[in-house]
Order: C-alpha cells, then sequence, then structure tokens
C-alpha cells in the first residue's frame, strides 16, 4: 500500500483563488478539488475560512472607515469652534488642556493659523485692557468738566453713568469705522406725567429730568465730547487694535474656509485611529 503524502498547509493565496472561483466563476467544490488534488473536505474547509477572514477585513476597514470619520468630524467642530470664538471677538484656548485643539495643531503644524490666533489672542486681551481703561478716562473728564454735577445733584444720579456708556459706545463704534449714534436722529425726549422728562439716546437712558433745560445741558455736554474722542491717545490704540483684529480675523478665517470645504485635515495627530 502506498503511503499517504502529507499535502503542505494551504496558504491564505490558495483558499482566497479557490473563494474567487466559487463566488465569481461558479466552480463546483469538487471541480476544486478534482483540479487541484485536494480532498473536497478541505477546500470547503479552507473556502469557509476564506469567506470569514473576508468578512472580518470588512468589518474592520467599516470600524476604521468610521472612527476615521469621527475622527474629522470632532476635529471640524473644533474648527467650528475656533471660528465662533472669533466672531465673539473672544480669545481661542489653543493649550494640550485642549485635546482637539492639541491634536488639530499635530495634523497642521506648519499652518499660519497658529501664529495668527496666538496674535489674536494677544490682541484680544490689550483690548480686555484698553477697554478697562477708556471709562474710567471719560468718567473722570466728564467730572472735571463739571456741567452734569447740578444734574447729578438734583436727582438724576444715573446721568454720568450713562454718558459714560455712550461716549465709550461712540469711541468703540468709530474705531471700527462704523457710524454710530447721531445726535439729530438717536436722541428723544418724553414728558412724565409728573411734568418731568425722560431723555433716552440710543441705548442709553437718562432717567428722569427736571425740565428741557437738563435736556439741553447733557446734550452739549455730550456733543462736546464726542467732538473730542477722537483726540484721545486711547481711541487711537483702539483703532489700532480693532484694525489688528479684523486682520487677523480674515486670515484666521480664510485657512478656517479651506478646512471647512476640504472636510479633511492633512497630516497626523496622536488621535487618529491608524
Amino acid at each position: 500500500m502506498a503511503k499517504r503524502t502529507r499535502k503542505p498547509p494551504v496558504k491564505p493565496e490558495k483558499r482566497l483563488e479557490w473563494l474567487r472561483r466559487v463566488e465569481r466563476d461558479g466552480e463546483t467544490l469538487s471541480h476544486i478539488a478534482e483540479t487541484d488534488d485536494f480532498d473536497m473536505r478541505t477546500v470547503r474547509k479552507q473556502i469557509e475560512a476564506a469567506r470569514l477572514e473576508r468578512d472580518v477585513q470588512s468589518a474592520r476597514t467599516e470600524v476604521l472607515r468610521d472612527t476615521l470619520v469621527a475622527h474629522y468630524r470632532d476635529l471640524l467642530e473644533t474648527v467650528q469652534s475656533i471660528e465662533k470664538q472669533i466672531s465673539d471677538e473672544g480669545t481661542v484656548s489653543m493649550g494640550k488642556e485642549q485635546p482637539l485643539m492639541f491634536g488639530l495643531q499635530q495634523h497642521m503644524t506648519r499652518s499660519p493659523l497658529w501664529e495668527n490666533l496666538r496674535k489674536w489672542n494677544r490682541t484680544v486681551t490689550e483690548l480686555a485692557g484698553l477697554l478697562e481703561v477708556i471709562p474710567n478716562k471719560i468718567r473722570e473728564d466728564l467730572k472735571s468738566d463739571g456741567r452734569l454735577s447740578e444734574i447729578v445733584s438734583h436727582g438724576a444720579g444715573g446721568v454720568t453713568e450713562s454718558a459714560v456708556e455712550v461716549l465709550v459706545f461712540q469711541m468703540k463704534a468709530w474705531a471700527r469705522g462704523w457710524q454710530g449714534l447721531s445726535m439729530p436722529a438717536d436722541v428723544h425726549v418724553e414728558r412724565t406725567p409728573k411734568g418731568k422728562v425722560r431723555m433716552r439716546y440710543g441705548f442709553a437712558s437718562f432717567g428722569e429730568l427736571d425740565n428741557e433745560g437738563s435736556v439741553e445741558v447733557i446734550k452739549a455736554v455730550l456733543t462736546n465730547f464726542e467732538s473730542r474722542l477722537r483726540l484721545y491717545p486711547e481711541y487711537l490704540e483702539l483703532e489700532k487694535l480693532y484694525s489688528r483684529l479684523q486682520r487677523l480675523g480674515t486670515a484666521i478665517r480664510e485657512t478656517i474656509t479651506l478646512i471647512r470645504l476640504r472636510r479633511i485635515v492633512p497630516g497626523k495627530c496622536k488621535y487618529c485611529p491608524m
């Protein structure tokens, strides 16, 4: 009796070939076994193994694809959060305590976005400091002027603060190149049932005043100060900071728009699934 020789293990390439011949070419297991000189049970077992391997690989590919999609979605949401903070004129957190922000930086190491964001944060911080100084400066100048003191002494205690709010608003608007409030169009005066008058200038209410003479004094003070606001050193600094903020915002939005339209981010980070 001839001694049976043990065939070598079926290689993965061979069982994939058999699977293709069954599924694509319609060969039967018996025909493959006869043609390739293998036991049909071996052919059947190897084809089942090939199907399992293919299904596992397909599942892994699908999971990886879904994970990649989720990762890019997270990065795009991070980009959108940057855009919102820029629109709100707030500082943008860029530290490692923000994992996705850190990951986005790793993806785009050489992008000008990061230097522009650092400049943006410095400018926003400078701006916040300046906007704390300006109201105090205007308040001191109004008190030194003295023309509102008599109105305040008659009980209209909020007049000075309303004037400060208006003048700060005007300074900020003009420094941005906006129109601001207009004295002829935005001053509104109405009489109260008690025979007094109520004055409003744009968004700011000056409360109840004794008479229209008080209104004229307030208007004269505001007109005088408005004519001098652009001469304040603080105004010139404010104008410079808003101009810088606008330039940086434009550059940052251009980069962000490019990322959003591409929908994927180049490069890799430590959080990438592959």
